[in-house]
């Protein structure tokens, strides 16, 4: 009987183990399949044949968090929002199976595993000429910005931009970059920190090429706890994609960009294409709203910064 009983923990404990080969599921949405997302098989050319993948247009992966799952703001608003404005693809990295862990620490352990799948799907579909790396970004919130940037640092070359929005504290340390996101993990890598400090949820400090620390990257104005200001990161992204009005303040060290006590003087938005265009660099700090919406401007359509740099078109953007 006690065999039996050691047996049956062993088999439930094989049955319930995470496994980032068959429980991360990559969910294709576009203007053609927006209401119904569709998954895509790992590595196979007939489930990406068969889909409404379109090669010819830019890509962006989305990559939630720690308990989060495929109807999270990081999800749903994010592609929502993206594909209202843009003719994208967007591929959501489903991993909930093994984020949905009560233990921060079970859930961070399974970053790099996930981190492979994505790297390694990018890197068979950059071989099978289905996507141009030049053309992607990588957007990744919380524990899923640390996803994004392990798979930055194994694709074959580097994707165009990491966007890690309010990247996780817990589980992370700054002092080992090759564990989470870092900057040079894509051509340009940028950071939205809204949940610092000693108790936030975020890791609070500059990792990345450029960090943008909105309200001094914690504490966030409307927000009574830890986990508001940590989903404040999302809220802020979304808002942004269309007409950003996250006019920000470069700061001379990343002390004054979380002390809000930055010389004035701007030109510099949270999330423009620009910045990566310009490889830009620097400490950033920008101050919100209480409620939505929270930009407190100036205000410029994102079309504007792809004028910019010359090769918007509002049907087809080529990114």
């Amino acid at each position: 009987m006690k065999t039996f009983i050691l047996v049956l923990i062993a088999f439930c404990g094989a049955a319930t183990a995470f496994d980032a080969y068959r429980d991360t599921h990559l969910m294709l949405q576009t203007r053609r399949n927006i209401n119904n997302p569709t998954r895509i098989l790992f590595r196979s050319e007939s489930s990406l044949l068969a889909s409404e993948y379109d090669r010819t247009k830019p890509t962006r992966i989305l990559i939630h968090g720690w308990r989060d799952y495929e109807g999270s703001d990081i999800s749903t608003a994010t592609a929502a929002e993206l594909l209202r404005y843009y003719d994208f693809n967007v591929i959501f990295v489903d991993w909930s199976e093994g984020s949905s862990s009560l233990t921060h620490g079970t859930a961070a352990a399974r970053a790099e595993p996930v981190s492979i799948i994505v790297s390694s799907q990018l890197n068979w579909m950059r071989s099978m000429n289905f996507i141009d790396f030049a053309r992607v970004q990588m957007i990744g919130f919380s524990m899923g910005a640390h996803i994004a940037g392990l798979a930055g640092k194994r694709t074959d070359a580097l994707v165009d931009s990491i966007i890690g929005l309010d990247p996780s504290g817990r589980s992370f340390s700054v002092n080992r970059p090759d564990e989470r996101l870092n900057a040079g993990d894509a051509r340009h890598v940028e950071c939205l920190h809204t949940g610092g400090g000693l108790l936030g949820d975020g890791i609070g400090a500059a990792i990345c090429d450029a960090d943008f620390f909105p309200n001094g990257g914690s504490g966030q104005p409307g927000c009574l706890f830890s986990g508001c200001d940590h989903s404040r990161s999302v809220e802020i992204y979304v808002e942004s994609i269309d007409v950003n009005g996250f006019h920000s303040i470069r700061c001379q060290t990343e002390q004054q960009a979380t002390r809000e006590n930055c010389a004035s003087g701007g030109g510099f938005w949270f999330n423009s294409p620009t910045n990566s265009a310009n490889q830009l660099r620097g400490f950033f700090h920008f101050s919100t709203n209480r409620n939505t919406p929270f930009a407190q401007g100036p205000f410029r359509p994102q079309s504007e910064f792809l004028k910019r740099i010359g090769f918007y078109n509002r049907k087809t953007l080529r990114v």
